[in-house]
């Protein structure tokens, strides 16, 4: 039964986009209640953080005793509690303005911090095994840590002495974050334009979703156009600037003895490189997948519309068909309702999230010069976690970035509450990723669910299929194309624009119709933002995505069964390798090609009843 929350919703608040713009009622952090009441007084506090880190620096003697190292490591988790509050706060305050000088301190902080802490771990692994064993068994202190320590010693072959180790940290700057530094003054110096719609212009950047989605195929066209040509405009200092990112990133990880970045990056989040790759091609393989979706779409565009679908259209409503947009005042009841079957610990966690009461969301409408457009949540240990999302147009891809950000910030509040250890808050990304993309797919189903409209159900079910339910195979085409950036460089065969123009067709003509008629997508290397911004980020997309297919099912098949495992593991933190927590709670083999398949028959079978015309 519909609620009357979503009723009243969806009697309401369904409008044009190119004719409706949700109130400006904005979501604002309490920056002073929960982290600084301002850039001095964070400044003042690193005064904690300092006398932190001289309590740690007195181990850098021998560590002779269990009791030594358990010290040792409750002092390193007092020190990244103290610096995961100030950097919170510090990317909050950059976010809300890109020129506040909280940027610049950020990235120094860091560095200084990991300089100051280098020590540990080669001091840990000085320590023989037998002597471990030992204090391990002296100690019951240390059974807690016990992962932590068989993490430490995992990397063994690749920790540097700690002089070695302090100089990269301190270098890191000027070795490996100028490139997206430059990256981000390329395009703020790019005139990317508006385009004039019949509502007033509409910004080609943060605007990009409304422009994706308007009524006027005219509109999408340019706005496309707009975006690839201001990327060709600049595309010798893009690609300058992406080539040294990568350089960097190999020449890191040779210091630390891997062959290369994306065998060190693989190999950090407990992924067999071999396998990576071989997942990366399989799922290549079976690109079709996306196509048969973009298919879809062309035979609707071409019956609605009567004409041929291009890749500007692909977000294009049907003709006569309304657009819902959602006031920022009525999101909160709707994820509150789509995110019921959660339970009641995790719909409170959320709702507190967008509570204004709370002032835990920074959300703005329309966004603002200077802010940053994206979505991000902040937490740890010791601090309360907070969303942050640059620019809220109303459009159903703003709801799912909430749904997405605002699972991160309260998998990170429900860890908090169970008592994580700090060591233990942070771990593999793509398991991170798989809960937030989890909750996109059951809020684009819900929103299906309770439509009463067959196209505006419809719509959903598309939503369901083109933001979330592709998102493997998106993360998977971007994850190859940079690995094939890597290896090229590496090879010598990619030296310049031209050369990424190349491979990147390549690649992404196995996940989609488009690139073959599409010139200005040959430069699509330099709109994925994340490969400038976390190089070899995008792999955690691909086994997020599919991970969270594989909730998805099991979800559906029993919630009963499933949700009181999948809470236990969001609260749980990471104190395993990541195939044994999903073994442990769920029951999942990560490695088991069957993950892959049984994917593939959930999403061919919803693409099916797309095709069907069938609304389930």
């Amino acid at each position: 039964m519909k609620s009357f929350i979503f009723l009243l919703y969806t009697a309401i608040h369904v409008a044009a986009i190119d004719a409706q713009t949700p109130p400006v009622q904005p979501l604002s952090v309490d920056l002073e209640r929960y982290y600084f009441s301002s850039l001095e007084t964070e400044t003042a506090a690193r005064a904690d953080l300092d006398s932190a880190l001289k309590r740690l620096a007195k181990f850098q003697g021998q560590i002779n005793t269990g009791q030594q190292l358990l010290d040792a490591l409750q002092s390193y988790e007092e020190v990244l509690k103290l610096y995961r509050h100030h950097d919170a706060y510090l990317r909050l305050r950059c976010s809300q303005n890109r020129k506040d000088p909280a940027c610049e301190a950020n990235g120094k902080l860091g560095s200084e911090v990991n300089a100051e802490t280098a020590f540990l771990i080669p001091k840990i692994l000085a320590i023989p095994k037998e002597q471990l064993q030992a204090f391990q068994a002296a100690e019951p202190g240390l059974k807690s840590y016990q992962f932590a320590l068989e993490d430490i010693r995992r990397d063994a072959p690749h920790v540097l002495p700690k002089a070695e180790q302090a100089f990269l940290d301190r270098l890191h700057p000027e070795i490996a974050d100028w490139q997206y530094d430059l990256y981000e003054q390329i395009l703020a110096g790019i005139s990317f334009g508006t385009v004039q719609t019949t509502t007033g212009p509409l910004d080609v950047v943060r605007q990009r979703n409304l422009l994706a989605s308007h009524s006027d195929a005219a509109v999408r066209e340019e706005a496309f156009k707009r975006r690839f040509d201001g990327f060709a405009s600049r595309r010798e200092l893009l690609a300058f600037a992406l080539i040294h990112t990568v350089k960097a990133q190999d020449s890191l990880a040779k210091a630390h003895q891997y062959p290369d970045a994306p065998t060190r990056k693989y190999s950090g989040m407990y992924l067999d490189p071999s396998q990576t790759r071989a997942l990366l091609a399989s799922m290549a393989q079976h690109g079709e997948v996306v196509k048969r979706f973009e298919k879809i779409r062309a035979d609707d565009f071409q019956s609605s519309d009567r004409a041929e679908l291009r890749v500007w259209d692909l977000a294009a409503p049907q003709a006569g068909f309304v657009l819902p947009i959602t006031p920022l005042s009525e999101a909160p009841g709707i994820f509150h309702q789509a995110f019921a079957g959660f339970g009641t610990e995790y719909q409170e966690a959320f709702d507190a999230l967008l509570n204004p009461l709370n002032g835990r969301a920074d959300v703005l409408p329309g966004g603002a010069p200077n802010r940053y457009s994206g979505g991000f949540s902040v937490g740890f240990t010791g601090s309360t976690s907070v969303l942050f999302f640059g620019r809220y147009d109303g459009t159903y891809k703003d709801l799912s970035v909430i749904a997405h950000e605002g699972g991160h910030a309260t998998h990170r509040s429900l860890m908090t509450a169970h008592g994580v250890r700090p060591l233990y808050a942070s771990g593999p990304s793509f398991l991170f990723e798989s809960f937030a993309v989890f909750n996109e797919l059951v809020l684009a189903d819900y929103l299906a669910e309770h439509a009463g409209d067959p196209r505006l159900q419809r719509f959903y079910r598309e939503q369901w299929m083109r933001i979330k339910g592709l998102d493997a195979f998106y993360g998977a085409q971007d994850a190859l194309l940079e690995q094939q950036i890597y290896d090229g460089v590496s090879q010598g065969n990619i030296r310049g624009h031209d050369d990424l123009d190349r491979v990147t067709l390549q690649v992404d003509e196995q996940f989609s119709i488009f690139p073959a008629t599409t010139p200005q997508l040959r430069n699509r290397w330099a709109a994925v933002s994340l490969m400038y911004e976390d190089p070899l980020y995008d792999v955690n997309y691909a086994y997020g995505g599919l991970l969270a297919l594989k909730y998805f099912q099991l979800y559906s098949a029993n919630r009963e069964q499933f949700l009181p495992r999948y809470i236990a593991l969001l609260k749980n933190g990471f104190d395993a390798p990541p195939a044994v927590l999903l073994r442990q709670f769920l029951k999942i083999d990560l490695l088991d090609g069957s993950v892959l398949s049984d994917d593939l028959a959930l999403l061919n079978q919803r693409l099916a009843q797309l095709e069907s015309g069938a609304s389930r």
